[in-house]
């Protein structure tokens, strides 16, 4: 059985990223990167045995007391398989080290469930796309 070792903040290639955006079906954005990597508070990588990159968290936060989880994603490969619970798990861990006690996460409504499994108070919210 294969295993996924997660990493806090471990160099990553912005292509890694923009690969397993387009594994999920999400838009690759590869303008994003890797400016944006320099701009997150910080971020959980999942690889697999071969050392690519099959789950993502990004992690924004005032450093004080509320952080945000950004991008979470897992490759299809892997989901299903307890990979992306380990992953908010590894986050909320690196987190709470810091002493923030605050986490935000938004989501499509077919995941709620799966955040209120990782111990989310699933509420209102909004998001907009500008």
């Amino acid at each position: 059985m294969q295993t996924v070792s997660f990493h806090v903040n471990p160099d990553i290639t912005a292509q890694a990223i923009v690969d397993l955006r387009i594994a999920v079906g999400w838009d690759d954005l590869p303008q994003d990167y890797p400016a944006a990597l320099k701009g997150y508070w910080g971020y959980i990588c999942g690889f697999d045995e071969a050392g690519t990159l099959v789950a993502w968290c990004a992690i924004l936060s005032d450093g004080i007391r509320h952080a945000v989880l950004l991008d979470v994603i897992v490759h299809p490969a892997w989901q299903r398989q307890g990979v992306g619970s380990t992953m908010i798990a590894q986050a909320l861990a690196h987190i709470r080290s810091h002493d923030i006690t605050i986490v935000h996460v938004d989501f499509l409504p077919e995941y709620a469930a799966f955040y209120e499994r990782c111990g989310f108070q699933v509420g209102l919210g909004s998001i907009m796309e500008l």
